[in-house]
């Protein structure tokens, strides 16, 4: 006979039960089971059992915390996505976010730019920010061998990146991509200008060579030279110069007032000068618009080199403070402080010749005395060459010669009137060397100040000395 279990579960298998009689049997079971509960030993054994992991284990339900989870989420977002990226952007190479800034942010930025004008622009101001990265490791002694091959080949790959956007802009637009290539050329030789300089500087200094941009400076120079064989030699036309010129003011301007400097501070002064400076080309090239417009579009390359040449200096300068404006961008003078610094020039080579002239009477070696005397017959000669000229450049350099002529003679002056109040043998030989000395320097000076040739277009009307600045030999020699 089978057993009684087997024979149960059978039969419970086989049996059907209605709605109503599933229903009146949970109910008398449910009863039985709330007037008969477990001894509490079956409940522990119970709770045992069901812990082991027997099939009738039974289901455990928990609330997921979506808000919470939220909320870590976008934490984690603003750290990742927004204060990373902007912490990365100070660093250079070596530092553990360097890898953020190249590779995540200008990344995004680079994607960013559509036209292929902006991509030259963008590849442009990648190339500026290795370079300067570069400049501040050599200038804090860290930039190694590894580090600045890096950096070349960034360098490199920056410039080639660029020099394709430009071929590929040829195709599309004659007149921007020649902008784009006077950017981008422009750039490199302000580059290579600043590296040569501070390898200069490295080698006067006797510094370590770890603190060396030689091989980048070559990277550039190569560079450079693949852009001016490529470089087209034509101008663009008025209305895009202008408005390139236009967007690069600008852009110079909000770069200067990124940077926290104080109204009052020279650097502000001395860009703002440069940005006045800009404006005012500008100005002339509207004006000459009309009648000499070859002459207006030159202004205008010229402003745009001026204006790419500041972009570059204040680009530099949000990572490294140690260069000075006047390397990247000179000052342009106006007409009035070129005649103000003309007259300044004037007065003080007539003050010297003057001062020259009077202590002449205290020197008694004869022979000396003709040397000065002819000496100052030169200085006149200069000066009415100056006065003559209207070229700003030539009349400043005969001017400087002048003074420095003039620097020579008080020198000789000086030294032979003390030693003419010394007696003995001795005293007359030390006037005679130092008589030669001085001599060889004034005869330097006087070859050094021939007139230059008077064909400069930048006009000035120079007056005429307030004090006469000629003096003859035979004035001289009469007094």
């Amino acid at each position: 006979m089978k057993k009684f279990s087997e024979q149960l579960y059978k039969k419970s298998t086989s049996v059907k039960l209605r709605a109503s009689e599933r229903t009146k049997l949970r109910g008398r079971v449910v009863s039985y089971m709330e007037y008969h509960p477990l001894p509490a030993d079956l409940k522990q054994q119970a709770r045992a059992t069901t812990s082991g992991g027997l099939a009738t284990e039974a289901f455990t339900s928990f609330k997921i915390p979506f808000i919470s989870i939220a909320r870590y989420a976008s934490a984690f977002a603003v750290v990742v996505l927004i204060i990373v990226p902007f912490m990365a952007e100070r660093s250079v190479p070596g530092d553990a976010l360097y890898a953020v800034k190249v590779q995540f942010n200008e990344e995004v930025r680079s994607s960013l730019a559509l036209s292929p004008y902006q991509k030259v622009e963008w590849e442009t101001e990648r190339l500026n920010r290795r370079i300067a990265e570069a400049r501040l490791l050599a200038s804090e002694g860290r930039l190694t061998d590894e580090v600045e091959v890096e950096v070349a080949q960034a360098v490199r790959n920056h410039t080639e990146n660029a020099q394709r956007e430009i071929e590929v802009l040829r195709t599309e637009d004659a007149d921007e991509a020649t902008l784009a290539s006077i950017q981008l050329t422009t750039t490199l030789e302000i580059q290579s200008a600043s590296l040569r300089d501070d390898e200069q500087d490295t080698n006067e200094r006797n510094t370590d060579s770890d603190t060396s941009t030689n091989l980048l400076a070559i990277t550039i120079n190569d560079s450079l030279s693949k852009q001016v064989q490529t470089a087209s030699s034509t101008i663009p036309a008025y209305e895009k110069l202008m408005a390139r010129v236009e967007i690069n003011t600008t852009r110079a301007y909000e770069l200067l007032n990124s940077i926290d400097l104080d109204e009052n501070n020279n650097l502000f002064v001395d860009a703002t000068r440069r940005l006045e400076d800009i404006e005012r080309t500008i100005g002339e090239a509207i004006a000459l618009r009309e009648q000499e417009y070859d002459s207006a579009q030159k202004l205008l390359v010229e402003s745009l080199q001026r204006t790419q040449k500041l972009v570059v200096f204040i680009t530099e300068l949000e990572v490294n403070r140690t260069f000075t404006l006047e390397e990247f961008v000179p000052v342009v003078l106006t007409k009035e402080e070129k005649q103000a610094e003309m007259n300044r020039l004037q007065k003080s080579v007539a003050d010297q010749s003057a001062t020259a002239t009077v202590r002449l009477g205290l020197v008694e070696n004869q022979a000396v005395r003709e040397k000065i005397i002819f000496s100052l017959a030169e200085v006149a000669a200069l000066q009415n060459t100056i006065s003559q000229t209207s070229d700003f450049e030539e009349a400043k350099n005969l001017s400087n010669n002048a003074l420095a002529m003039l620097s020579s003679i008080i020198t000789l002056i000086e030294q032979n009137q003390v030693q003419s109040g010394a007696p003995g043998a001795e005293a007359t030989d030390q006037a005679t060397s130092t008589e030669e000395t001085t001599t060889a320097a004034l005869e330097a000076g006087t070859e050094a100040t021939q007139p230059a040739n008077q064909s400069s277009s930048d006009e000035l009307s120079l007056p005429e000395n307030e004090t006469s600045p000629t003096t003859t030999a035979a004035n001289v020699e009469t007094n």
